[in-house]
């Protein structure tokens, strides 16, 4: 919608939030190496499936949704991200990339390991906690 007319959902005022809220938080050298990736269409060119968080913003009945995927890499271990599970509104996702970027935080093995590592170590389950709660997969938890 930006700069694309298949768009349907903005993706560069939603990518400037998240840089905007993580630099307000002051821990970009503590994350470390950490590709997020957005598109606003189906066409991806933002491409979103090899982002170690993945975003892609769609309309859902006149609404912007935003599916957040994991796990994806664009190197010589190339690899598509997997979907967490519901999507989040404009207004829940950057809470929920926050509550991503804290799981990670919490559960990687050093300060040296990268998202991607810790994603591939961990598996799915305590980030998905993180987006949606203890054993849910439906439903959204907005504490930050």
């Amino acid at each position: 919608m930006d700069y694309c007319a298949l768009a349907t959902a903005r993706s560069i005022p939603i990518a400037q939030q998240i840089a905007t809220r993580f630099d307000e938080l002051k821990l970009e050298h503590e994350i470390g190496d950490l590709k997020i990736k957005i598109s606003g269409c189906i066409n991806a060119c933002g491409h979103h499936h090899v982002g170690h968080i993945g975003i892609l913003g769609l309309d859902r009945a006149g609404v912007e949704n935003y599916q957040i995927t994991l796990g994806g890499d664009h190197t010589q271990d190339a690899a598509i991200g997997q979907r967490t599970g519901p999507g989040f509104s404009a207004e829940e996702i950057i809470p929920a990339i926050e509550r991503l970027v804290y799981a990670y935080l919490q559960h990687r093995s050093s300060a040296e390991e990268r998202f991607i590592d810790a994603f591939r170590r961990l598996g799915m389950a305590p980030f998905k906690e993180a987006l949606y709660g203890a054993g849910k997969t439906q439903g959204r938890r907005h504490a930050a």
